[in-house]
C-alpha cells in the first residue's frame, strides 16, 4: 500500500534534512511506496538556521507545511517549561491539538518523527499511529543521541543501533516496531576506545565515529522500516498497528547493511 506519512521534524541539527531529502529520493525513485503530505515543526522560520535550511527543503519539494513555534505558543500562553521525568505542562494538550486539527485535513495513515524534539501527548498519538526514530537498541539507553552515546561509553559497550518505536507518552519505551543494530568495536574504533574510553563526557573522537556509525545508517533504517511497513499492511491503522502494540518488533539488520553496501556507504 502507499503509505500516507505525516512527517514531523524539530530540525535542530543537520541530520532532519538529511532524512526528508533520503525519503522524498526514496519515494521519487520508486524504492519506498509512500507519500509524505505533510510535514510537522515545532519550529517557525528564524528560530533557528538549520530550522531554515530544512524549511528550504520542505518548500523545494512542495509538501504541505504545519509550521508553529511551540517556544512562541508557551510565551503567550505564559506557560510552565516542562521537566524530564515529570508530567508535562498543561499547555502542551492544547499546543498538540492545534496541531493535530490541521494534520488530520491531510488524512494521513501515521507520522513519522525524525528528529522531532518534543515528547508527544495522548492528543496526537492516541489518535495517530506514530513512529519515532531512537538512536538506540530496544531496551538500550533513553534520552538524546548525545546522552545514548555518553551511556554507551559509560558502560563499554560493544554494539549498538537504532529501532522504530510506536510513540506513546512514556519516552523512547513504546512498543518495537523494528531494530538494527551495529558494532562499535573493531577496526576503526579500537584504538579510539584505548585512547578515549576513560571519558564518558566529553565529545570525544570516540564520540564521534559512534555518532557516525549510526547517524549514517538511519536513512537506510528508516526507508527500510517504512518499506517493510508498506508492503506487509492493508491496513496501517489496525491491524498492522494492533501487532506492532503488542511488541512484535522487526529486525532488519540485514537490509540495512545491504542498502548501505549498496550506496557503497
Amino acid at each position: 500500500m502507499t503509505l500516507r506519512i505525516a512527517w514531523f521534524a524539530t530540525a535542530r541539527g543537520t541530520s532532519s534534512r538529511l532524512l526528508l531529502n533520503a525519503a522524498m529520493s526514496a519515494i521519487s525513485e520508486g524504492r519506498l511506496d509512500a507519500q509524505i503530505v505533510c510535514v510537522v515543526c515545532n519550529r517557525e522560520r528564524g528560530q533557528s538556521p538549520n530550522t531554515d535550511l530544512f524549511l528550504d527543503d520542505v518548500e523545494r519539494h512542495g509538501i504541505p507545511l504545519i509550521a508553529s513555534s511551540a517556544l512562541e505558543w508557551r510565551r503567550r500562553v505564559g506557560g510552565e517549561i516542562s521537566i524530564p521525568g515529570q508530567e508535562l505542562a498543561t499547555w502542551r494538550r492544547d499546543y498538540d491539538r492545534h496541531l493535530y486539527d490541521q494534520i488530520i485535513k491531510h488524512s494521513p495513515d501515521l507520522g513519522m518523527l525524525a528528529g522531532y524534539m518534543l515528547v508527544m501527548t495522548d492528543v496526537i498519538c492516541d489518535h495517530l499511529p506514530c513512529l519515532n526514530l531512537h538512536p538506540a537498541l530496544p531496551d538500550g539507553p533513553i534520552g538524546t543521541w548525545q546522552q545514548v552515546i555518553h551511556q554507551l561509553i559509560a558502560e563499554r559497550a560493544r554494539v549498538s543501533g537504532m529501532v522504530l518505536q510506536r510513540v506513546t507518552t512514556q519516552l523512547d519505551r513504546g512498543p518495537t516496531v523494528t531494530w538494527a543494530q551495529y558494532p562499535i568495536r573493531g577496526p576503526g574504533f579500537d584504538d579510539l576506545w584505548d585512547e578515549h574510553g576513560h571519558d564518558a563526557e566529553s565529545e570525544t573522537p570516540l564520540f564521534q565515529a559512534i555518532r557516525e556509525a549510526g547517524a549514517s545508517r538511519e536513512p537506510a533504517f528508516i526507508l527500510q522500516s517504512l518499506q517493510a511497513i508498506a508492503s506487509e499492511a492493508a491496513d496501517a491503522s489496525t491491524a498492522m498497528l494492533e501487532r506492532f502494540d503488542r511488541g512484535i518488533g522487526s529486525g532488519i539488520t540485514a537490509e540495512v547493511e545491504a542498502e548501505m553496501r549498496r550506496f557503497g556507504r
